[in-house]
This record gives structure tokens, C-alpha cells and sequence, in this order.
């Protein structure tokens, strides 16, 4: 990962490609969910946004904790600073997750 590596931090790039795993976990559960509900009930794209709201802020909060521990506190003086990366990186699953995510099969 570019960020990682312009702040010379000594992250393992199977842990993170193991990390930014778990979102796919949460998209099965999103589709698992609006496939479900639209099935049995017919509001399966609002179940879909509901599930996603709850598991993309879920696996963006686990992103944000493991970066930051994963992420010694002293890093490079002249790459980004830390704070600003760990949220990006907490950030960008969010944004991944919406991305990834497919909704034409709802109901």
C-alpha cells in the first residue's frame, strides 16, 4: 500500500490485504439481507441501505482501530501524517463497500 509505505511504517501486506477483507463479509450480509426482505416483504433495497449503512460503518470502525494499533506512532517526518492516513483508510472502505456493491437484483 502507497500509504504505508510513504510513512516507512512496517506493515505486513497480507495483513492488510487480510484487514480490508472483512468488508466483503459485510456484503454478503447486505445482499443475504435485500434479497431476504424483498423476497418475503418487497422493501429490499431499503433493507439493503440499512444493512449497508450498518455494516460499512462497522468494518470502517474496525479499519480505523486495527490501522491505528497496526501503525506505530512515530512513522516517517517527511511522508503523511498518521492520523490523516488512518482515516483514509477508514474512509475508503466505506467508500469501497459502496463501490463493490451490486443492487440491481433487488426486488
Amino acid at each position: 500500500d502507497g500509504g504505508t509505505y510513504l510513512m516507512e511504517a512496517p506493515v505486513s501486506i497480507l495483513d492488510l490485504l487480510c484487514y480490508t477483507g472483512y468488508k466483503y463479509l459485510g456484503l454478503s450480509v447486505n445482499m443475504l439481507s435485500g434479497l431476504t426482505v424483498g423476497h418475503f416483504l418487497g422493501y429490499g433495497h431499503r433493507s439493503y441501505y440499512f444493512t449497508y449503512l450498518w455494516t460499512a460503518t462497522a468494518v470502517s470502525y474496525f479499519i480505523l482501530k486495527v490501522m491505528a494499533n497496526c501503525i506505530p506512532r512515530r512513522t516517517s517526518a517527511v511522508g503523511p501524517k498518521r492520523q490523516f492516513m488512518v482515516l483514509g483508510f477508514a474512509g475508503s472502505q466505506f467508500a469501497t463497500c459502496w463501490f463493490v456493491s451490486q443492487t440491481a437484483f433487488l426486488k
